[in-house]
């Protein structure tokens, strides 16, 4: 995108707020201005939608924006990606974000497959390796099941702790509070790693869990056995919403009560 979208006051304005500095890999040299949302998708030059990258990054930042935002912004490289998640290639990688995101793999592959980014083109190219040796590219295992001969199953050793993790939530319990009581008990996750409310947060709202997976915007019915009915998956998340709402009036009482003190 060209730089010269913006005004000069906007680069100015973008640059300070960034501390003159690349915002994905922190580089002081040769910074450029970005759009977030491209001017194709109606995205306008203003600062809210300008991004500082350095020209390298500004070279290979996708088009995509939520590519941008949630993938590329997010790891300075696919090294960086491979070892927040502690993942042994590019397609274990992206399967993890994708079920961190709660969103599609097929549909996040297919965006992937249509952009420059050298990082997200190795993603890709993890991808179609793994296509070609295994015939599918397949998706990050949910606790709770296996993978068999193409499909989900249920894990009978996994699956009750499942159930429990909504039963203690919609008892009172609090995201953190569960990973805590988790991790006390020796409960192992799927990949051996301490339980974090990030997890518990992942599996309260994952629709998987009662038997529909995300496309786009819509969902579809899985064909794999749900561990979850859907009168509970729809109870947790007006739980989650109340307790977020409350949460942030208990925040508002409290700035409003410092600014009168103040």
């Amino acid at each position: 995108m060209r730089e010269n979208d913006f005004s000069s006051v906007t680069k100015k304005q973008a640059l300070k707020r960034a501390n003159y500095r690349c915002e994905r890999c922190w580089s002081e040299i040769d910074l450029e201005c970005h759009h977030r949302l491209s001017l194709q998708l109606d995205g306008q030059s203003n600062l809210e939608n300008c991004i500082v990258l350095c020209h390298n990054c500004h070279n290979i930042a996708p088009q995509d924006p939520f590519l941008l935002q949630n993938l590329f912004l997010r790891f300075a490289s696919t090294k960086e990606l491979l070892n927040y998640y502690n993942a042994k290639n590019e397609e274990e990688a992206l399967k993890l974000f994708c079920l961190e995101m709660n969103i599609n793999f097929r549909e996040t592959l297919d965006k992937i497959r249509n952009d420059p980014s050298s990082h997200v083109c190795a993603i890709k190219d993890g991808m179609e390796k793994c296509v070609k040796e295994k015939g599918h590219a397949g998706f990050n295992i949910p606790y709770g099941y296996d993978y068999v001969n193409g499909k989900l199953v249920e894990n009978k050793t996994e699956s009750p702790l499942i159930k429990r993790i909504y039963e203690m939530y919609l008892a009172g319990q609090s995201m953190e509070k569960i990973a805590k009581l988790l991790n006390q008990e020796g409960v192992p996750s799927k990949q051996n790693k301490k339980w974090g409310s990030h997890t518990v947060q992942v599996i309260l709202k994952n629709p998987l869990y009662y038997g529909f997976l995300h496309w786009g915007k819509y969902l579809n019915k899985g064909d794999y056995p749900p561990l979850i009915d859907k009168n509970t998956f729809t109870a947790v998340q007006a739980t989650i919403k109340k307790r977020k709402t409350v949460v942030r009036r208990h925040l508002k009482k409290i700035n409003v009560s410092t600014a009168i003190k103040s």
